[in-house]
């Protein structure tokens, strides 16, 4: 029996405990001061597909809000989730705390795309009407900003689910976040929308060590490397080293995804203080390993993960397996394994349809079915054939009448995104397209059109640009 069937065939077993819709559990607007565990709270949500983060807001703290802002849009550049709205609050000009300019040297991974930003209440207000799915607000800072959408827009509240809020401790007016803003504290606290106080175990400070950011390192995706770089280089190396950095901020993750491993304290009928009672290091170090690699099957409806032993591959794919995977992700190898089988060769604008489509999720950090596409590329191949890739690299399928094929006088390979009001279109460079074009042309005067040779060398084609071709680089992207 064939090897590939019996894997596809094992991994369907466990499908009825772990099947899914595939859309994100948590539709999540996250409120930063730009702290360094802030950066790894959003890093550990980035890469994990059960969260949407519809929005980033900034707030006075750690940082000044512009700051916050710069970071946050380097961070997410860096990352190529540049579709991710940023919005910058305003200074509170309490006394700034005496770590700010320890956190301002901190590096989130590259210049800021632009230097404005809209404003964070405004930007608040517009993410959650366009919502149709139940918000949260993860506030890692003062409460600035909330209370400023619901002084100007109070109606919005009940479009809030909840906030789960970092304090340090159950006592506001010993905290940092608390006193950074008292007065919105207490309206916010006070204004009926359920909140979730985060903090620490007292007298149980979890710290960052150098063996939880080695097993970070370890984790094969760029927001774990990203936490690693970071906290590997001053200042926050010497913070680790003098055991200073601890789990702050990272809790409320935690808590977003596992409330079971805290302690429920109210403090009002709406206020609920939240505790660690059974996160020591080792149990924290686990949890946010598990959060950064997430699940194995967030993309899969029948599979649970993707099979990646090279034995259940062609002898000739199984070389592009390491480096593809090393160079792209699984995400790209799946959808474009997945898209191959679908189109019956290896096709090069198939797999071109494919990073186009990975790239476009990236760009808004979402998952599969979850994006509008009109494409470009006609219907006649070989252009054409990137639609197959696509429907496979987004989940915007004919069936699911995401898809459009525009009606075009001059196909090409380019196609348009659109998501929650967004929209962005993405068009392969000349050069690559030239590049493509005449490779074909040599196939055809070598071997003739539509010979066994021929398809053998488009294959060999397929397979090369499938590992060469870096999404990030051969598309153009315009907003």
């Amino acid at each position: 029996m064939n090897r590939f069937f019996c894997l596809a065939l094992f991994c369907l077993l466990p499908v009825f405990c772990f099947a899914h819709s595939g859309k994100a559990r948590f539709h999540i607007v996250v409120d930063t001061d730009g702290a360094a565990d802030d950066l790894r709270a959003l890093c550990m949500l980035l890469g994990n597909r059960e969260a949407e983060i519809l929005a980033v807001t900034t707030s006075d703290g750690a940082c000044t809000p512009a700051r916050s802002a710069a970071a946050v849009s380097g961070l997410l550049r860096t990352l190529y989730h540049e579709g991710i709205p940023v919005g910058c609050g305003r200074p509170t000009c309490t006394t700034p705390p005496p770590w700010r300019a320890m956190s301002e040297q901190i590096d989130w991974g590259g210049p800021a795309a632009v230097a404005e930003w809209p404003d964070a209440p405004e930007l608040l207000a517009a993410t959650i009407e366009n919502e149709e799915e139940p918000i949260v607000v993860l506030a890692l800072g003062a409460l600035t900003n909330i209370d400023d959408l619901l002084a100007a827009r109070p109606a919005l509240k009940h479009r809030i689910a909840r906030i789960v809020w970092y304090n340090d401790c159950d006592r506001p007016l010993e905290s940092a976040n608390y006193g950074a803003d008292p007065e919105a504290a207490r309206r916010v606290l006070a204004c009926g929308i359920p909140i979730a106080v985060v903090s620490q175990a007292p007298g149980s400070p979890i710290r960052i060590s150098p063996a939880w950011l080695d097993s970070v390192a370890c984790v094969p995706t760029p927001y774990a490397r990203r936490i690693a770089a970071t906290h590997r280089r001053p200042p926050l190396s010497r913070s680790i080293a003098r055991r200073h950095l601890r789990a702050w901020d990272d809790l409320a993750v935690l808590y977003l995804f596992a409330p079971e491993r805290f302690e429920h304290r109210p403090l009002t009928p709406d206020v609920t203080a939240c505790t660690p009672h059974d996160l020591d290091e080792t149990a924290f170090c686990t949890a946010t390993l598990a959060l950064l690699r997430g699940k194995p099957d967030a993309e899969s409806r029948v599979f649970y993960g993707f099979p990646l032993d090279p034995a259940c591959y062609a002898e000739d794919v199984r070389p592009a397996l390491e480096q593809a995977l090393a160079l792209h992700g699984p995400s790209e190898w799946r959808a474009a394994v997945l898209t191959n089988e679908l189109h019956g060769h290896l096709g090069i604008y198939a797999t071109i349809g494919v990073k186009m489509g990975i790239r476009a999720r990236e760009y808004f950090d979402i998952g599969v079915d979850d994006i509008e596409a009109t494409t470009y590329a006609g219907h006649r191949p070989p252009v054409s054939c990137m639609n197959d890739g696509l429907q496979v690299g987004t989940g915007a399928t004919v069936g699911h009448g995401l898809l459009r094929v525009a009606e075009c006088d001059a196909p090409r390979p380019e196609a348009q995104f659109r998501f929650k009001n967004r929209t962005i279109r993405l068009r392969l460079k000349p050069e690559y397209a030239t590049r493509i074009r005449r490779d074909v042309e040599r196939g055809i005067r070598l071997h003739g059109a539509d010979t066994e040779p021929y398809w053998q060398y488009i294959r060999a084609l397929a397979l090369r640009y499938w590992v060469e071709f870096d999404r990030h680089e051969i598309f153009e992207l315009t907003e």
